[in-house]
């Protein structure tokens, strides 16, 4: 920890975000901290010309950043080689189409720096509508990174997490995880792919080192959506995505469970709650054809496929966590 230099690392970790990048980079640019900070942009294998466009940026700007190539799909793969480039004590991971405020790191270094605890910080984004506002938005927008979630400033109970968009990490934390042996069970988002969860992964396994997960709403950032994020059938994917790793998360749960069969038992509660979800929601929505009976039953019937495909791989992920976090 004490060779971790004072400041902050932003890392964006991106995928065909050609046309998005350079707003980003601008917001942080026109930022008015006085510390040091560095950019590392994480190429994951785009196809467009994302690299070339960051780099010219970068340059122009004088922004001390980099680009780097991250040839592993998946969003959590691009982190971690994020984590790994990082020369900072505090890491920020910002989205591409993430704008933040001019005082946005000012005030997540000064909150990590007086609170040693703090093992990650979250914040909340304002959406920003590249097209038309849907009428549904605002009683579906909590995934889509918006908001505060309902959270109040300080640290948070423990099992609570943030969303990936302009979240802190403290470092030390992070590279205690790799030295413990910690292997992320979630790729999160790969190309096209709109499967997620490990943000909320990451959240979970470092308070299980003991550090603590606050939240300041005055740590502001615009979330730019394009027009096709606004389309009910992107939603609807989007919802999926977020199910499809069910019941997985469930693995960090070790302080609830004293061993491996307590934690099969409940898998098996589980598995009973989804299935009574998946014959209620689909009787409401026939019954009922409005946009929330939809979501329900999509997202039950997910889960409901999602536990047979991920059963295996929770409880191994469990087992793991027991003999890794509880020493």
């Amino acid at each position: 920890m004490n060779s971790l230099k004072s400041g902050i690392s932003i890392v964006i970790c991106t995928y065909n975000g050609e046309s998005r990048i350079d707003l980003c980079l601008d917001h942080i640019r026109d930022s008015e901290f006085s510390g040091d900070f560095e950019v590392i942009v994480v190429d994951n294998a785009s196809k467009d010309q994302t690299a070339l466009k960051a780099n010219s940026i970068i340059k122009k700007s004088g922004l001390d950043g980099r680009v780097v190539s991250e040839n592993n799909p998946g969003l959590s793969s691009a982190r971690w080689r994020g984590v790994m480039e990082a020369k900072f004590e505090f890491i920020l991971f910002c989205d591409d189409d993430n704008w933040i405020s001019t005082d946005f790191l000012k005030i997540g270094y000064d909150i990590l720096k007086s609170h040693q605890s703090i093992g990650s910080l979250g914040s909340q984004g304002v959406p920003f509508f590249q097209g038309i506002k849907p009428d549904w938005f605002d009683d579906f927008s909590h995934s889509y990174a918006v908001g505060s979630l309902g959270k109040s400033n300080g640290p948070q109970p423990k099992g609570s997490y943030h969303y990936g968009a302009c979240c802190f990490f403290r470092k030390s934390a992070l590279e205690e995880l790799v030295n413990i042996g910690f292997q992320s069970i979630l790729t999160d988002r790969s190309g096209t792919s709109l499967s997620s969860g490990g943000d909320v992964e990451l959240c979970l396994a470092v308070q299980l080192l003991g550090f603590e997960l606050w939240f300041d709403d005055r740590l502001v950032f615009h979330h730019c959506i394009e027009p096709h994020r606004l389309k009910w059938s992107y939603y609807l994917k989007l919802k999926q995505g977020i199910a499809s790793s069910f019941p997985l998360l469930d693995s960090y749960r070790i302080e609830e469970f004293s061993n491996f069969g307590e934690f099969g038992n409940f898998l098996k509660r589980e598995f009973l709650l989804t299935s009574k979800g998946v014959l209620k929601s689909g009787l409401f929505s026939l019954f009922k054809k409005d946009k929330l009976h939809e979501v329900n039953f999509l997202t039950s019937s997910t889960k409901f496929k999602a536990y047979f495909k991920n059963r295996k791989a929770t409880l191994k992920s469990f087992e793991i966590n027991k003999r890794i976090f509880d020493t």
